[in-house]
């Protein structure tokens, strides 16, 4: 069994990416780099700012929603379960994608034209406020966030607590949006089985939130899906280092409960 590995190059960007920081159009393009290694950056930026051009002149943020879903900017429809809806340069080219990436392009023609945008971490669809306004990406139109919870309660069949729902509406940065992008790609990799390259995204994900213990915990379960106890007990240990309180204890019960036992072999 072999254990899926991105270019040590790569993993360096997004190393310095998490240390430096950048917009969240730089992030999007690291992602896509993982999705389509010959992505083309400067074409990518040049795109955003033709399509910035194309806006009306002193855009506020329903002119520009207009003008994207004009220019033939939608949720994709079709095929929405795809890597490469996860690629900025993708989705660029077809105009059609999933919330995130479709966000992340809102973003970067706004900041091309000096609005000030910033994505919104909300559960099952991401969103973006432009000035005071919420847009949801994937009908690339003006949304508010009445209709937004009464989305999200018809999606759970219940909906979530109001405390849930208030945290539901906190800002993405640049690396939030980024680390989403990745665990989009993982659930797509996980669901069509292919736990070696999930762990690999979860390198990346590494880079960007180094020591994060839910990640080292995320780890351990693909570890485990592989075969090796040994490096699940080693991912175990590390969210163990990084937990307190009640995770902490949840995570030494775990580690007190894996069998013990011989590790597949991995080469």
């Amino acid at each position: 069994m072999s254990v899926s590995a991105l270019p040590a190059e790569l993993l360096r960007a997004f190393r310095e990416f998490g240390e430096h920081g950048g917009s969240a159009v730089d992030g999007a393009l690291l992602v896509s780099r993982v999705v389509k290694p010959d992505t083309r950056a400067d074409w990518c930026r040049e795109d955003l700012r033709r399509l910035a051009d194309r806006a009306p002149a002193a855009a506020d943020a329903e002119a520009l929603v207009t003008a994207l879903r004009e220019a033939g900017f939608a949720g994709a429809a079709e095929g929405f379960h795809r890597a490469e809806n996860s690629s900025i340069e993708h989705v660029l080219q077809s105009r059609r994608g999933i919330p995130i990436t479709l966000g992340v392009i809102l973003i970067g023609v706004a900041e091309c034209l000096g609005l000030e945008a910033a994505g919104v971490n909300f559960p099952r669809r991401f969103l973006v406020t432009l000035g005071n306004a919420l847009v949801d990406p994937f009908e690339m139109a003006l949304t508010n966030e009445g209709e937004c919870r009464a989305w999200l309660r018809e999606e759970l069949g219940g909906g979530p607590s109001e405390r849930d729902a208030d945290a539901a509406f906190r800002r993405a940065g640049p690396t939030d949006i980024a680390l989403r992008m990745l665990n989009n790609l993982r659930m797509l990799r996980q669901a069509r089985e292919d736990p070696a390259y999930a762990l690999a995204l979860t390198d990346c994900q590494l880079m960007l939130k180094p020591g994060d213990c839910g990640l080292h915990m995320d780890r351990a379960d693909i570890w485990l899906t592989l075969g090796s106890l040994d490096m699940a007990r080693q991912e175990l240990e590390l969210a163990s280092e990084h937990a307190s309180g009640r995770a902490k204890a949840h995570i030494r019960a775990r580690l007190n409960a894996l069998p013990r036992g011989v590790s597949r072999s991995l080469n």
